[in-house]
């Protein structure tokens, strides 16, 4: 079951507008490694990379990663000294961000590569969301019901 609410916004008031720091996202679900502290990529959001709003920056062209890997740095600063890799993250979107990766959480045989973090993920888990519902429709009706999806009246 779903609930959605559409047209419900708060907007205005007697405040001065803030100005806010993006901070870069990597399009991907990560855990920590506890003994590393290095953070293992559980998955990647697919995305549209023609795109620039369903651009996943994990799955570009040249960047090479897959689940599984592991993220050992951030611009040259180890994961594993920071608290939480979104501190290596701040003010890096649409910026590029040379991430060190392995297969496993070690140096040892560790490369760089390059990635363009985005700001905003919500449209890489919508497009992930209707990819699903596509795919279940598909396998629970052995490919003859569609799925038709209308997206909301967004802007």
């Amino acid at each position: 079951m779903e609930l959605n609410n559409g047209h419900t916004d708060v907007a205005g008031g007697e405040r001065p507008p803030t100005e806010r720091i993006k901070l870069g996202l990597l399009g991907a679900e990560r855990s920590r490694d506890q003994a590393t502290k290095a953070y293992k990529i559980d998955r990647i959001l697919p995305g549209e990379n023609w795109d620039d709003e369903t651009r996943s920056p994990l799955t570009e062209i040249g960047v090479n990663v897959k689940p599984g890997d592991y993220i050992l740095a951030v611009n040259g600063t180890p994961v594993a000294s920071v608290p939480n890799i979104y501190d290596t993250l701040i003010g890096t979107a649409g910026k590029q961000v040379i991430l060190r990766v392995n297969s496993k959480p070690t140096d040892d045989g560790a490369r760089d590569v390059t990635v363009v973090p985005t700001a905003d993920e919500s449209p890489l888990y919508y497009l992930a969301w209707v990819q699903k519902n596509i795919e279940d429709v598909s396998k629970k009706t052995n490919g003859e019901v569609g799925y038709v999806h209308i997206p909301d009246m967004g802007q």
